[in-house]
């Protein structure tokens, strides 16, 4: 296994063919999201969790990827007695800038989540497991409108374009899809995947406010997320 750290030279570019097998199996892709959406070096245990995926079955997945190039493996400082744990990181590359692989990694995650019978459920959930590895886990928002604000933020460095709604009003409007042809195609699922991205950063910030409903299109660019009050269990 490779162990290339941060002071490491550019990586040799992937081959389509290099990067196409390396992101076939959905778990793979699903990882690969994950640490790009971070933008930090990640522990296993963090990513399994992220992905639902036991540690070891993970650690399988990640070193495969690491052996394509598609991300790093660094050694981090020890904290205490033991030995020092892994971090994995994914590569930044000319490559990344590929239209055609973003396209294939999504759509590859989009019909497998759209192909099961739990479809709507499994969308969310793989959303909240992202929003939560996204949101930055020292932050917190004990208040709605500073919940807000964080989400507005994060929903923003991806791209949604996102607007308050007026006053007093606890909505999102979302002038912008970054994933609106495959919205299109899904049947819904992205979209899915898009609330539980809410809900799930909205959860690890702590906030007093849940995203309850994402109406797709309410016009022909904008999409509309309404939040209410956390209810007790939520």
């Amino acid at each position: 296994m490779r162990t290339p750290d941060d002071d490491a030279g550019p990586e040799t570019p992937l081959s389509d063919r290099q990067r196409h097998r390396a992101l076939a199996g959905v778990s793979r892709s699903r990882l690969l999201a994950v640490l790009r959406q971070a933008n930090r070096p990640m522990a296993v245990r963090e990513l399994a969790a992220a992905v639902d995926l036991h540690p070891n079955t993970a650690r399988e997945h990640l070193d495969q990827m690491v052996e394509a190039g598609l991300v790093a493996c660094q050694t981090a400082a020890p904290a205490g007695r033991g030995r020092p744990g892994l971090r994995y990181r994914a590569v930044r590359s000319s490559a990344d800038a590929d239209p055609h692989a973003y396209r294939m990694l999504a759509g590859v995650l989009a019909a497998e989540l759209a192909g099961r019978d739990d479809a709507v459920e499994a969308a969310i959930r793989a959303g909240e497991r992202w929003g939560a590895a996204a949101a930055d886990p020292a932050a917190t928002a004990t208040s709605a409108g500073r919940a807000l604000e964080r989400l507005v933020d994060m929903l923003d460095g991806l791209g949604f374009a996102p607007e308050r709604g007026a006053g007093n009003e606890t909505s999102i409007r979302l002038r912008r899809c970054p994933f609106r042809p495959l919205a299109h195609e899904s049947g819904g699922v992205v979209c899915d995947v898009h609330l539980g991205l809410m809900r799930g950063t909205l959860k690890q910030l702590g906030a007093p406010i849940d995203a309850v409903s994402l109406e797709p299109f309410v016009a022909p660019d904008v999409c509309l997320a309404r939040l209410e009050a956390r209810t007790v269990g939520r």
